[in-house]
């Protein structure tokens, strides 16, 4: 009996030092790490950012990462608290472990910070801010028609080999009145949109403009019933 459990124990004991080496078995470096332990750059983005942002060289459904313009003008703290705790109203998850996203606090910041390092120039002496107050209505109509009509049309339902509609409820109900200013600074160079400073020559938009056209587009949205809302406080 000694004997058998002495021969059992030492089959188990080579058995299991043996693991690392069973034929086929993947060598260490070359297995897939775990999730959280994932710290390259690139996979992280490509798998948490790109469907949405694009990957530099395909078109996303919203603004690009590497938009400089975009980048010069949102603070980093904030692009971090975005990535970390979602833009419900944009339909943007959140990403971090804490509010129930699958990246560490480590993660957020490799990816903010590598997107940081894509900004190559300091935000233009005339950008508009970031964020600022909805503005006026009527003030909108009229911006709209000196620097958007031209692609979107005067009533903003977009022109046929030109631009789309920016009035749409379905895409006002899916976009905040922050992310109409974004857009309405930065452009979408990758679709051809113009940012502030380059839709009417020689005449840079304003802060208060680019208020005044949110607080007009704002105006288009309508609820489940289809009556229109008040344009909200960014």
């Amino acid at each position: 009996m000694k004997i058998a459990a002495l021969s059992l124990a030492c089959i188990s004991a080579i058995a299991l030092s043996g693991c690392d080496n069973v034929p086929g078995r993947p060598k260490k470096e070359d297995r897939r790490p775990e999730p959280h332990h994932v710290t390259d750059f690139k996979t992280l983005y490509s798998q948490n950012c790109a469907g949405c942002h694009g990957n530099g060289q395909s078109v996303g459904p919203v603004i690009a990462m590497n938009d400089p313009l975009y980048l010069s003008i949102l603070p980093k703290e904030q692009m971090r608290q975005i990535v970390t705790n979602g833009r419900a109203e944009n339909g943007m998850p959140a990403f971090s472990l804490a509010n129930g996203g699958s990246l560490t606090n480590e993660q957020i910041g490799i990816i903010v910070d590598n997107i940081y390092a894509w900004a190559k120039n300091p935000p233009p002496a005339n950008a508009p801010a970031y964020s600022a107050p909805i503005g006026d209505v009527a003030r909108g109509a009229a911006v709209f028609a000196a620097n958007c009509a031209s692609c979107h049309g005067a009533d903003g339902k977009g022109l046929k080999d030109k631009a789309g509609s920016v009035v749409n409820p379905a895409y006002l109900g899916l976009v905040s009145d922050q992310y109409l200013r974004t857009i309405a600074i930065a452009g979408r160079n990758d679709l051809g949109c113009p940012d502030f400073a380059s839709r009417v020559p020689g005449k840079a938009m304003t802060s208060e403009e680019i208020s005044d056209v949110v607080a007009w587009l704002a105006s288009h949205r309508e609820n489940e019933f289809g009556q229109k809302l008040a344009p909200a406080q960014q």
